[in-house]
């Protein structure tokens, strides 16, 4: 394990030193193509190396805040600034060439104004190489790509024509600092306006401005370019939709015309034309298999992901084993599961805790149902969690976040120790002082609700009677709610409205204050909020005004609520809830009175 750790270190220094070269070498480089007036596109001369220098230090940032250190964490975050600032002086750029694109429609945007770095600031006047150097490099060329509200989100041939027609356009030097401004920008504003509220304040104090709809439309044009840039912006876009988007449950039907949804048909004509593109990459599979997912078809998602992959890449590897074990978790394959999470622990290093906890509690479910039928069964998968549960404090702390470890690490770590003082005090077994399936939490969380079907609904139901209603009056108030909360979920996702109420509101009796303690668990207020303005949202047959209102009302509850246990998970949901109510009432009011009538939200028959 220490072997391990210190050949990740040193990798993390090897791609901190290169990164740290090609940032001072595309310095260099554009101070001298601004001194010599070398303009190789139509933009200023050195754009095209403030772009790449400006991708050198997200690349940089991204490396700093994995690392282990508050000081290297604190330089991470003064890169990302420094490219942040960067990359609004290239859209000021792009603006004046590309007027009806995504990029040149920023300004306002959350409250941010355009600041030029020195290097691309417009000269003054009487300079040789002023502002009438962009123009006439621009004399005679159509810089008009069609705007991402233009492109058809739903015709395959009309949007790979288009694609094509601009990529006609431009030299190689344009589309690098197009295609890669457009990238860049849109996806620093898609994560922005993603992160939860608490870091969402502390993100506005430093300038950071998050926008989801104007990244998702920059990541969209990016798409259209035939480089690196439109592969990963397409990477981008089909991890979005397919994975973090998904974490919500407020949000109105795949490809639905206020086109706030899920774009299905526009994300499989996005794969189908990248996978042509790109035949030989093995994370083409994991997202096809992810679309299959985000529709409920489980059993084929997991069947795609076990067909073996040709890749030189060990991480690819995992993230399809992790995919796949996860999916299996939703179908209540809980040997399967375990044996999954264990195998990650050979391809990489990156949270060993929480594979180990995932495989503990598979064995936890096993040993409950087989603890009536097979006693030396049971008694095997008992021992096996058992010794996961001793095993994974050797774990903690190995692989942090911003010098901090990772909150499902330290959850699962809190969980165990909560498990460990109710054996001791009860006089029993590790494996009987387990409480509210730990499986089924990790679900919650993961949102596996979303994708399963009712026959899984019940499965997840009896896991969640393990512990009666009788037995749980006599346990503490924090396993109660937790019980209450999951049984909402499940309900909810079941279509059963009235039954996820009940529950919902026996946790708003709860006074947070009993919520307090070192081994006491304290989501459940926040995320019961967040499920309450969910449930409005799906029993609804149409989305009016009031009913928008009354779910914001619900969700800045969740939003202000405070710290607590995984606050960042919920978080997320919580902000992109909002961003989407938001949305969806300036699309209600714009189509006001066109006479669409809007369908029944999905899962809401």
């Amino acid at each position: 394990m220490n072997f391990l750790r210190k050949k990740i270190n040193k990798n993390q220094d090897m791609a901190s030193d290169r990164l740290a070269d090609a940032e001072g070498s595309a310095d260099r480089d554009q101070k001298k193509a601004i001194r010599e007036k070398i303009q190789r596109s139509s933009f200023p001369p050195g754009t095209e190396f403030a772009l790449a220098h400006a991708e050198s230090q997200l690349m940089s940032a991204v490396v700093g805040v994995l690392s282990e250190s508050v000081v290297e964490s604190m330089k991470a975050f003064y890169k990302m600034r420094s490219a942040y600032k960067t990359l609004e002086g290239l859209q000021a750029h792009v603006a004046v060439a590309l007027p009806n694109t995504p990029l040149a429609r920023l300004d306002g945007m959350g409250g941010s104004k355009v600041s030029l770095p020195k290097s691309l600031k417009a000269p003054k006047r009487g300079s040789d190489h002023d502002g009438n150097s962009l123009n006439a490099g621009m004399a005679g060329l159509d810089m008009r790509p069609a705007s991402a509200s233009e492109v058809p989100s739903r015709n395959s041939s009309a949007s790979r024509r288009s694609a094509t027609s601009l990529d006609s356009q431009y030299n190689s030097m344009d589309k690098f600092i197009i295609s890669g401004a457009n990238m860049c920008f849109g996806m620093l504003l898609l994560i922005l306006g993603m992160v939860p509220p608490s870091m969402k304040r502390i993100m506005a104090i430093v300038g950071f401005r998050g926008d989801r709809e104007r990244g998702a439309e920059m990541l969209w044009e990016a798409a259209k370019f035939d480089n690196i840039h439109g592969a990963i912006a397409v990477l981008t876009i089909l991890q979005y939709y397919g994975n973090m988007a998904q974490f919500s449950d407020i949000t109105p039907d795949d490809n639905h015309p206020s086109g706030i949804g899920y774009p299905a048909d526009r994300c499989h004509e996005a794969l189908g034309w990248i996978r042509r593109r790109y035949p030989n990459a093995a994370l083409w599979k994991l997202e096809e298999a992810r679309m299959e997912a985000v529709k409920g078809n489980l059993e084929n998602a997991v069947t795609m992901l076990s067909v073996p992959v040709v890749t030189q890449m060990k991480q690819v590897e995992a993230l399809i084993l992790f995919e796949k074990s996860l999916n299996q978790m939703f179908l209540h394959r809980y040997e399967d599961v375990a044996a999954g999470f264990i195998k990650l622990m050979t391809l990489n290093n990156w949270s060993h805790a929480l594979y180990n906890y995932f495989a503990a509690v598979c064995y936890i479910e096993l040993y409950r149902q087989a603890k009536t039928s097979d006693t030396e069964k049971a008694e095997g998968w008992a021992k096996k969690a058992e010794d996961l549960f001793e095993r994974i404090p050797s774990f903690m702390g190995k692989k942090r976040f911003m010098a901090q470890g990772l909150p499902v690490e330290v959850f699962a770590d809190k969980k165990i120790k909560k498990w460990v003082a109710r054996s001791k005090e009860r006089g029993i077994r590790l494996a009987d002082a387990v409480g509210v399936s730990p499986v089924e939490e990790m679900m919650f969380f993961w949102n596996g609700y979303r994708r399963m079907d009712q026959e899984n609904f019940e499965i997840s139901f009896q896991a969640l009677q393990y512990w009666g209603d009788h037995e749980m009056e006599n346990d503490t108030i924090d396993e109660q709610a937790i019980r209450w909360l999951l049984l909402s979920a499940v309900m909810r996702n079941a279509g059963k409205w009235e039954k996820a109420r009940e529950y919902l509101e026996k946790i708003q009796k709860v006074d947070r204050t009993q919520f307090r303690g070192t081994l006491v668990n304290d989501y459940m207020i926040p995320a019961a909020y967040y499920e309450r303005a969910v449930g409005i949202w799906k029993e609804a047959k149409e989305h009016t005004p009031e009913m928008l209102a009354e779910m914001r009302v619900l969700l800045d509850k969740a939003a202000n609520y405070g710290t607590f246990e995984l606050d960042a998970r919920i978080g997320m949901r919580v902000t992109t809830a909002l961003d989407t109510i938001t949305r969806y009432e300036v699309w209600l009011k714009e189509h006001k009175e066109t006479g669409i009538a809007e369908k029944a939200p999905k899962g809401s028959e």
